[in-house]
């Protein structure tokens, strides 16, 4: 099986990883929905400029980056520790099954560690079985949480 190599991505690697965000945005929303490479690149570059809380790990194979996690340092956490919270954690359709998702959250519970943190957290959609049941092979907890979202596109917490 070919080596998994997984690293923080530079600047640099902004095509690999609005490649990779755009892979995923067309397996949950399809093409419809999906936006095109050059807003998904800009906004990669965006977040990478500002310093914005957000990190990607990149997983490549034979050198073509196939699999991504988007994630953010969180804190203060349990005891103060902080925590590291997956936004997205994808690999590529024909690399799955090859130990590439298990690479990526190896790295990430490293890279965690390596900060002091002392947990992940990550949601999936409650649909998502397959996602699910990785997490859970990989030892992690399922908690009783409820998960809220305010959509700010329309009126909600404006002052009116």
């Amino acid at each position: 099986m070919p080596q998994i190599v997984v690293r923080l991505a530079t600047p640099e690697d902004a095509a690999d990883v609005a490649a990779l965000v755009r892979a995923v945005d067309l397996h949950y929303a399809g093409p419809d929905v999906a936006q095109p490479l050059g807003p998904t690149l800009a906004m990669v570059e965006r977040s990478m400029r500002e310093a914005e809380g957000t990190r990607y790990a990149l997983a490549f194979q034979d050198g073509r980056a196939v699999g991504l996690g988007c994630f953010a340092v969180l804190r203060p956490g349990f005891k103060l520790t902080g925590l590291l919270f997956i936004k997205e954690l994808f690999v590529e359709s024909d690399s799955r099954g090859r130990a590439v998702g298990l690479a990526l959250m190896r790295w990430l519970a490293e890279h965690a560690r390596s900060l002091g943190l002392t947990r992940i957290d990550l949601t999936t959609d409650g649909t998502n079985a397959g996602a699910q049941a990785f997490y859970e092979r990989l030892g992690a907890e399922r908690m009783d949480k409820v998960f809220y979202r305010f959509n700010l596109s329309t009126d909600v917490l404006a002052d009116e």
